[in-house]
């Protein structure tokens, strides 16, 4: 991996890039495994449900659950501190309201409706709704109206954009308060990163349903705000001592090892807590440290391979990346259509389609679409400006790889710089 300095301020780090990339499109996966899960996660709500004939679906989804967000909250902490020292205050609050707050109304005047649409489709099917509650919006069932009406998945980018703000006037008027850790030597020592236990361990004790609970609204939920603020403070930190990350190639392997050790027990833990078993609500404060510690080591194990992995960056990953903004935004409804549409046919025909066919159909077909539309519509024009910046249609075609692994901001004609999303 390119060397990480203090000296590189302007250095953009395409490890990062292409790991926030991934844990995007991992949503992808997520969801298109959510039908097939033996016990629903409480709160989410789901067009089709078709449980597969193990927990393999239940395991692997709730395991990437308690890294991925956290992650993403971490990552999205460095770049914030990253973009402060290049653009400065205004600049920085400005260029956020463009890539996230932009984006996001169009997302919610563009792609919410047919979101609930077909969700409402779906539960019209499972005769749980009728479709004069749908147009009307009047749901007799309220559980069920508060977990269809919401952010949906875009609850990411409202509490960015909390994150943003607050972190603006931290910098700017109080920046004493974000200071002080300046003398923490963060990844020094194999075990300090794991120290941060201590913190999120009280949040969870508190309150399981941050990982156990998904909660469709409007509002952001108090408790999840302050449990993926302490991810993004860190984050922050993490920028001043960048010199430092190289050291989590070694030990992330590691991490993620006893990472999956400690999911093995909570998971078991987890299946009884959702299944109704009284023993499960002893021993809360074991669940809760089970889960602060599984989470943490997966968070230092991903970003530790990836560094080693995306050592050298090539035009497919940089395409990755760059596309990655908008397959989070669109892929909801569209793995949605694949599992209804899947249903149907299933219906028609009289035959069962096995989950891991499903499966594979649901997320194949939403990321060739998703990339499709991105290369066709999006990347060079007004949308792929306000997701990562402009783009040149020659770019790709008359660079090689090794211009892609110089760990530098790329020029664009018109002398901005681009920063990544």
């Amino acid at each position: 991996m390119s060397q990480i300095n203090k000296k590189t301020t302007t250095t953009r780090i395409y490890a990062l890039d292409a790991l926030r990339a991934s844990i995007m499109i991992l949503g992808v996966f997520l969801h298109g495994a959510v039908p097939y899960m033996q016990v629903p996660m409480p709160g989410l709500l789901w067009p089709v449900t078709d449980p597969s004939a193990g927990w393999v679906y239940d395991s692997v989804l709730w395991y990437i659950h308690g890294f991925r967000i956290p992650l993403f909250f971490l990552i999205a902490g460095f770049f914030s501190a990253m973009l402060y020292d290049l653009r400065g205050p205004q600049g920085f609050l400005l260029h956020r309201f463009r890539r996230v707050g932009i984006p996001l109304v169009m997302a919610i005047v563009v792609i919410l409706p047919p979101t609930y649409y077909l969700w409402s489709w779906g539960l019209v099917e499972q005769d749980i709704l009728t479709w004069r509650e749908v147009w009307r919006f009047t749901h007799e069932d309220r559980q069920i109206k508060n977990q269809l009406l919401g952010l949906a998945h875009l609850w990411f980018l409202q509490y960015l954009l909390i994150y943003y703000l607050l972190y603006y006037l931290l910098r700017s008027r109080s920046p004493a308060l974000l200071e002080f850790p300046k003398r923490i030597r963060l990844l020094e020592r194999w075990w300090w990163p794991l120290t941060l236990v201590a913190v999120t361990f009280p949040l969870l004790w508190l309150r399981p349903e941050i990982y156990t609970y998904y909660d469709n609204r409007w509002m952001p939920e108090p408790w999840g705000l302050l449990y993926y603020a302490v991810f993004y403070l860190v984050g922050s930190h993490l920028y001043r001592v960048r010199d430092q990350l190289q050291r989590l190639i070694t030990t992330g392997p590691y991490y993620i090892i006893a990472s999956l050790v400690i999911f093995t027990a909570l998971f078991q833990i987890l299946r009884w807590r959702l299944t109704g078993d009284p023993a499960s609500q002893e021993g809360t404060w074991f669940f809760a440290l089970a889960a602060a510690l599984y989470s943490w080591l997966a968070v230092w194990g991903f970003l530790g391979v990836c560094l080693m992995v995306f050592s050298r960056v090539s035009p497919r990953i940089r395409f990755m990346s760059d596309s990655a903004y908008w397959i989070y935004l669109v892929h909801l409804p569209l793995v949605g259509l694949m599992h209804l549409l899947l249903e149907y046919l299933q219906d028609l025909g009289g035959f069962s389609i096995p989950s891991g066919v499903g499966f594979l159909v649901s997320v194949s077909a939403t990321l060739a679409i998703s990339l499709l539309s991105y290369r066709r519509f999006v990347r060079y024009g007004a949308i792929g400006k306000w997701l990562h910046g402009p783009k040149e249609r020659a770019s790709l075609k008359n660079s090689s790889p090794k211009a892609f692994s110089r760990p530098e901001l790329t020029q664009h004609p018109s002398g901005s710089k681009e920063t990544g999303s």
